[in-house]
């Protein structure tokens, strides 16, 4: 039986993809698929191909807004390791023959171009024929020396559609006879497909691919035939090329950068120890107007059991305490705690709904608490999943995070300076260096020394990754942080017979959000059930309504899990495969990507 953590987690980690993205592409449904995948191509004497697609998407009973298709505008070249082949697109019209949303968005990240079709508010059903008409260019490998043909070499179905694809067709056309034709599947590309040629044209077609299965489509033209149709070259940065190894480059860089990461250790050894109460049992702090000096500990105190959290400490501050910064399981944690303490339930509505609806908890809420809660009930008293992909609920977690931070810092004074500040400022720092080392990279490049600059690239390196290392806490946050680790030791290793339990408060649900912000709700799930087994606790979870009739961990469990899966969506980047050498031998063409739904 899964465990309540995960649901919990699932839940929340929903949630938290809502708030942060809310405009995201969802996931596949299940039985989406693409019955037709239908391409009309011609490519002219210059090497450019005009492509009419038609695909009819099958979306079931699952709704979605529309397809989206991925294309790489560059790929490596075998043996070549300093330039790009580059695939310049055009997207054309694109319409829906069968009445479906065909607004475009597109989109150029990390060398591909996404191509989103469909709009945010508009979903369909069944199948749905769309249209799309692009031009690409960089198709042709001219006068290949194992065929000694011009190649027209094309990933016509990519390897990263995530549908299946029934079946696919392609007809091209050229500017001459063609002499050889070629087809293969797979995602290899080493399964042969049906080819066939005529004249000027050719038709090649697959079925069952998609799913990372792929179609390329390679087509022999007489040499000479194409005129000017060589592929568009960028250069290629890379290590390799811009700064050469030398045994004096590499000799001087790796100096200086042990200078630098010595200068970055002794810098956070001397300003990241935490201030302590000299004198005092770890974890005390002096009574009022008892005087307690201050100081630096050499070494690290002995952790002992602590069985109650903090004195009025949330688990969200604690884990911001525990390692200086507010992340999303102490947000988790916190809406977890806000419902156990009866300021807001949680609903399942149905298969993949929930609701959220605010409750009239009894104990008083601190500033963040309050912020958070009124930023999610912002529109009423309910919110559901689906409310939260307003952009509205864009900025929730980084506000609530910013809260927290002050919170730690300028309320409870645990820290001698706002976290997040002090983060901030190493970060800087950090890219800082980083700039001028590759500014010495480039500068002295030019005179083959470009490895020095490294040293400066390394430094800055280190000092972003340790960028959560340059604070320190106060006295009584090191007091506090003591007790947390004791806390967090009894949650870690209390058996069932070892379990305090407190009169008129229900320990598991109360403790819970703590497990869920130390990474042990698992465990601290397992020694209740153990306890429920033998007839000593039973469960009671007020703040959470389960979907169908009565309430089950198992339906409560699995239900939530879809719901990580939905609702943690994003288009997937196109892979671009390596190109080189005749295509009448398979293993890839130039261009493809891939595609899916959303």
């Amino acid at each position: 039986m899964k465990r309540l953590w995960s649901v919990l987690a699932a839940l929340l980690l929903g949630l938290v993809s809502l708030v942060l993205v809310p405009v995201q592409a969802r996931a596949n449904g299940e039985n989406w698929r693409i019955t037709e995948y239908t391409v009309e191509a011609a490519v002219d004497a210059h090497g450019t191909t005009s492509v009419h697609l038609a695909l009819s998407f099958d979306f079931g009973n699952d709704p979605g807004h529309g397809p989206y298709l991925t294309f790489p505008l560059r790929q490596a070249i075998a043996n070549d390791p300093d330039h790009w082949r580059m695939l310049d697109m055009t997207i054309g019209p694109v319409s829906s023959p069968s009445g479906a949303d065909a607004a475009v968005k597109t989109e150029t990240k990390d060398g591909n171009l996404l191509v989103r079709v469909g709009s945010q508010g508009r979903t369909f059903t069944g199948v749905q024929t769309y249209e799309v008409n692009y031009t690409i260019r960089g198709l042709i490998a001219p006068q290949q020396a194992q065929s000694g043909l011009d190649e027209f070499n094309w990933n016509a179905v990519g390897p990263g559609w995530e549908v299946p694809i029934d079946s696919a067709k392609v007809t091209l056309t050229g500017p001459a006879a063609i002499s050889r034709a070629s087809c293969f599947s797979g995602g290899s590309f080493d399964e042969p497909c049906d080819a066939t040629a005529s004249g000027d044209g050719a038709t090649y077609s697959v079925t069952q691919v998609g799913n990372g299965s792929g179609m390329q489509v390679v087509a022999g033209f007489p040499a000479g035939t194409f005129t000017g149709a060589e592929a568009r070259l960028e250069r290629r940065y890379s290590v390799g090329n811009m700064f050469p190894v030398t045994p004096w480059t590499a000799g001087i860089a790796g100096v200086l950068s042990a200078l630098g990461l010595a200068a970055v250790l002794r810098r956070t050894r001397r300003s990241a120890r935490d201030q302590v109460y000299l004198g005092l049992t770890p974890g005390v702090v002096p009574a009022t107007g008892q005087e307690a000096n201050i100081g630096h500990e050499a070494h690290a105190a002995p952790v002992a059991v602590q069985f109650t959290p903090p004195q009025g400490a949330r688990p969200g501050e604690l884990g911001t305490l525990t390692d200086a910064t507010a992340d999303n399981r102490d947000i988790s944690a916190t809406i977890i705690d806000l419902a156990v303490r009866g300021h807001l339930s949680i609903a399942q509505t149905g298969r993949r709904d929930w609701t959220f609806t605010r409750q009239n908890g009894a104990d008083q809420l601190v500033a963040y608490e309050s912020q958070l809660l009124n930023r999610l009930f912002s529109a009423g008293g309910q919110v559901t999943t689906d409310d939260l992909k307003d952009s509205s609920y864009s900025g929730l977690l980084s506000g609530t995070k910013g809260a927290l931070h002050r919170r730690v810092a300028t309320e409870l004074k645990w820290f001698t300076a706002n976290p997040a500040t002090v983060r901030a400022l190493a970060l800087a720092a950090g890219v800082g260096l980083v700039a001028v080392g590759v500014g010495i990279g480039f500068l002295f490049g030019l005179f083959g020394w470009g490895l020095v600059g490294a040293a400066g690239v390394i430094t800055g390196l280190a000092v972003m990754a340790m960028n959560n290392h340059f604070g320190s806490r106060t006295a009584t946050g090191s007091a506090v942080l003591a007790q947390t680790r004791g806390f967090e030791l009894y949650l870690r290793t209390a058996e069932a017979d070892q379990i305090r339990f407190e009169e008129g408060i229900d320990v598991f649900s109360r403790y819970l959000p703590y497990a869920i912000m130390f990474g042990v709700a698992e465990r601290w799930t397992k020694v209740f059930s153990q306890l429920a087994d033998e007839g000593r606790y039973t469960f009671n979870t007020p703040w959470y309504y389960g979907y169908g009739y009565g309430f089950s961990y198992n339906h409560f469990a699995s239900s939530l899990d879809s719901l990580a899966s939905t609702m943690s969506s994003s288009l997937q980047s196109a892979t671009a495969a390596t190109s080189g050498g005749s295509g009448f031998s398979g293993g890839g063409g130039f261009g493809g990507g891939g595609g899916g739904g959303w």
